[in-house]
């Protein structure tokens, strides 16, 4: 749950109206779902991100009045807009590829958009307490690298909250599509961010070599291990020791929030280990992804990987999988390739 239960009422009413609007609207299986909520700053936000973001401008009026933005990758908006349109299966892959947002596929995404922009009208307007309009502006391609922070392109600095909501698209998994609502059109407080407590790592990484003792001294050489079962954990947290890194061990149901770049306790990298079924793990790798951002790497570590689970990992951000039983070197190996 966020931090206001009643904003996550809303997303979650939200979330089931994407699901339901785009569906219709597309002609196909459609699946939306709650992700994350945080609260985030321009800079750390675009600084979550390495491709270029679609991004569609939002004027809102009624009980507040101000602007909000919905975000999609840049192939899922090329691969929502081709689909609206019927293109041939062979010529949407090509198109996604060649992340090709013609006029075609941008026309189509902005009837993609104003779905999104009633749905939310709908979602606020059955919360009863904030009756707040929705009506597209502009659609345009932002390369998150370029934007600075304290510009007013594509919009000023300022508290925003950010909203992540898992995608599917019968059945092929998209990245995250983000909203950002300036928290006082949400009627939250300012956000008041105190310095984080340095963390202490020496005691962990008493018999380290060198290099490895000297990244456990730096406090942003956290790795988070994320597991169903804590006693999994072992032999992975013990490669992180190993190599001079600190891990810090949470469930698949734990709040990520203060790991992200924003957070109180950012973490250089985070390893999975995967249940049987790995959909619980996806799961959880999908609610990092949108709280850590892109520039973290994800590494998943489990046993009896299919084809299409490996394929869901990887699209959903995972760079390198660790198949168990393996040694302690080769899960180190894998830690030394990533995190170096």
């Amino acid at each position: 749950m966020g931090e206001n239960q009643h904003i996550t009422a809303i997303l979650d009413t939200l979330a089931e109206k994407l699901a339901v609007g785009l569906g219709d609207l597309l002609g196909c299986e459609v699946a939306v779902s709650l992700a994350a909520e945080r609260r985030v700053t321009k800079a750390g936000f675009f600084a979550s991100f390495q491709k270029k973001l679609v991004m569609a401008d939002f004027d809102v009026s009624g009980s507040r009045e101000g602007k909000m933005y919905c975000f999609n990758q840049l192939k899922d908006a090329v691969l929502l807009g081709g689909t609206l349109i019927m293109l041939p299966p062979a010529e949407l892959e090509k198109q996604v590829r060649k992340e090709a947002f013609n006029e075609d596929e941008a026309d189509a995404y902005g009837e993609i958009v104003n779905i999104i922009s009633g749905e939310l009208i709908q979602a606020f307007d059955e919360a009863a307490l904030d009756k707040l309009h929705f009506k597209k502006n502009t659609i345009e391609v932002v390369v998150p690298g370029r934007i600075e922070a304290e510009s007013d392109k594509p919009f000023g600095p300022g508290d925003l909250y950010q909203v992540s909501f898992g995608m599917t698209l019968d059945g092929q998994p998209l990245q995250c599509m983000e909203m950002l609502f300036p928290s006082d059109l949400l009627g939250l407080e300012p956000l008041v961010i105190e310095p984080a407590a340095p963390r202490q790592a020496a005691a962990v990484v008493e018999a380290v070599p060198t290099q490895a003792a000297d990244r456990a001294e730096d406090p942003r050489n956290t790795v988070l291990v994320v597991t169903g079962r804590k006693e999994g954990s072992h032999d992975l947290a013990d490669a992180c020791i190993a190599e001079g890194f600190v891990p810090q061990v949470v469930g698949y149901q734990d709040d990520f929030q203060p790991f992200g770049p924003q957070g109180t306790a950012p973490v250089k990298a985070a390893v999975f280990t995967m249940d049987d079924t790995k959909e619980q793990g996806l799961a959880a790798i999908i609610k990092a992804r949108a709280v850590l951002g892109e520039k973290v790497p994800l590494i998943a570590a489990g046993g009896q990987w299919t084809r299409s689970q490996v394929l869901q990992a990887v699209k959903y951000g995972v760079r390198d999988i660790v198949v168990l039983p393996s040694s302690p070197e080769d899960i180190r190996d894998k830690l030394r390739q990533h995190l170096a």
